[in-house]
């Protein structure tokens, strides 16, 4: 991508969270953070917050960051900053209800999406951007462990998928009476499907990451953001929710085991997703160059 537009594209992003972080301390719709035990129960580290400080450092920050990307065509150094923002509003900012409103649009729900999780998508948002600013300059070889932890990526969605698969054929199994029912009502069987096969498409899309398909198709280069920028998102959705699992472990009830022991791959899924993620955009521009120049070679 180009780097000018990676500039342009975080500034503004950074413009837009300092507008909103002002209309949010004037007591403006859409705060993310007072609704605390809400955002507990989802695994929210910023919970209960008042407005008024909350949005006015939101706003210094946003300015802060326009101020810095104006800045990198002179001072490329500063660029090393994007690192820890990238962190914060990648990994410490969403929480589980980014990925319950994923699957509410899998459903065809969206109303029932909560303004919380539309805040975290633009903080995800704003996260892949301050890590491509971040990454600019970066050499475009591909590590060496990147085919066998896209191999793993793809692997784990199916930890998730074939229970709920087996749900949906009308066989559930490590239930509670609660959960069964709702599980096998016309509705909840429709629910495991999608979500079954949602995360079985998303482990084969996984593998052109790895594969020569992912990079060219129809003797095409493939855009790398095609990719890129799907696959950082749902990465991102599986981490903060996997860290969620992860953190209320002693909690589940143990008779309900298999309504929760899938969702503790989220974690490792969403993980080796986003290294793996990584690792296709170094490959990618390397092999379209490879690809020009053998092009080239044929053709003298």
């Amino acid at each position: 991508m180009d780097e000018r537009l990676v500039r342009t594209a975080t500034g503004g992003w950074s413009a837009a969270t300092a507008a909103a972080g002002l209309t949010w301390a004037a007591g403006g719709p859409g705060f993310p953070f007072d609704d605390h035990e809400r955002a507990v129960r989802m695994g929210a580290v910023l919970t209960g917050l008042d407005p008024l400080p909350t949005g006015l450092v939101i706003a210094a920050l946003g300015v802060a960051g326009a101020v810095l990307t104006a800045l990198l065509p002179r001072h490329p150094r500063l660029r090393i900053a994007g690192w820890p923002v990238a962190v914060a509003l990648l990994l410490v900012l969403p929480d589980g209800r980014l990925l319950l409103a994923a699957g509410e649009l899998l459903m065809l729900r969206g109303d029932r999406v909560e303004a919380a999780a539309m805040a975290q998508a633009w903080f995800a948002a704003g996260g892949v951007c301050w890590a491509a600013v971040a990454h600019r300059g970066r050499s475009a070889d591909a590590p060496s462990w990147g085919r066998p932890v896209t191999l793993l990526a793809a692997a784990l969605p199916l930890v998730y998928a074939v229970p709920r698969a087996v749900w949906a054929a009308g066989h559930p199994f490590g239930l509670d009476a609660a959960t069964t029912a709702m599980v096998s009502s016309p509705a909840g069987r429709t629910r495991e499907l999608v979500f079954a096969c949602a995360a079985t498409g998303g482990g084969l899309l996984t593998l052109g990451l790895t594969q020569r398909w992912g990079t060219r198709m129809l003797r095409r280069p493939v855009p790398p953001l095609l990719a890129v920028v799907p696959a950082t998102a749902v990465a991102v959705m599986l981490t903060a929710a996997g860290v969620t699992m992860w953190r209320g472990l002693g909690q589940f009830d143990p008779a309900n085991w298999a309504a929760w022991a899938g969702n503790l791959v989220w974690l490792p899924w969403g993980v080796t997703l986003g290294l793996a993620t990584w690792a296709y955009r170094r490959r990618a521009p390397a092999e379209d160059v490879r690809a020009h120049t053998s092009e080239g070679g044929k053709k003298g």
